[in-house]
């Protein structure tokens, strides 16, 4: 073999490797988040009035997550259909052979759930759970198929100093949309990624750590107060 042919042969097998390690490092650099536990919530005369569910991410990259907002939407394909049926009978009724604006569907029904959820900071090697609402009867949607759109978000890296990312406008959107990854249960990380945690657990575990900081202020407090009065009487002492 030519030393040519060696030589690209060689940097073939770079640029393979390359790209493996590549892909690999952007797999694992992201925020994975996944949405369980959709219940129905009645009205008093036993009519579904909205849906509580709990969106659980965990942040498998090497960013801290911070002031993250983020849009969840589930398109109803079978209602947009209606829509559009009654747009194109409105159409051929109308001589112009335009719309008159919104179906008498769309008028009364949204044809898409939409919902816009906060998320709590988020260090690396992390999860937390986020339980929210959507205004809507039709919960089955929630199950898959869901678009996201981050709004706005902050990407610390390790040493604290400001990943790409400002905290508004389309490159907050593009960066933080990048990093978070919706997982569907019919993707194996819906099941081995996740710890099997609630929602109580979780806020019992944020409690416990803000107490823990409360409490450590309080003695750094009581320390401090201590200090002063040990100069002040070394002072008068003095006097």
């Amino acid at each position: 073999m030519s030393i040519c042919k060696k030589v690209l042969g060689l940097a073939a097998t770079l640029l393979v490797a390359t790209s493996i390690n590549s892909a690999k490092a952007a797999e694992e650099e992201a925020v994975l988040f996944k949405i369980h536990d959709i219940t129905p919530v009645k009205s008093a005369e036993g009519e579904v009035v909205g849906c509580d569910f709990v969106t659980t991410f965990y942040n498998r990259s090497s960013y801290t997550v911070r002031n993250a907002s983020m849009g969840l939407a589930w398109k109803d394909e079978a209602i947009n259909g209606v829509i559009e049926k009654e747009k194109k009978e409105d159409e051929a009724k109308n001589r112009r052979g335009t719309s008159r604006g919104r179906s008498a569907t769309e008028r009364v029904t949204d044809p898409d759930v939409e919902v816009m959820i906060e998320i709590p900071t988020i260090k690396p090697a992390t999860q937390i759970a986020v339980k929210s609402r959507a205004n809507t009867d039709r919960c089955f949607l929630m199950i898959d198929n869901v678009k996201h759109s981050v709004k706005s978000c902050n990407l610390e890296t390790p040493k604290g100093g400001k990943a790409n990312v400002s905290n508004r406008g389309r490159g907050a959107e593009a960066g933080c949309n990048r990093i978070f990854q919706y997982v569907s249960a019919e993707d194996p990380q819906y099941y081995l990624e996740f710890k099997a945690v609630s929602v109580d657990a979780e806020n019992a575990e944020r409690e416990e750590a803000n107490r823990k900081n409360k409490s450590q202020v309080d003695d750094m407090y009581r320390k401090a107060v201590s200090a002063i009065d040990t100069a002040n009487s070394v002072v008068s002492g003095i006097k």
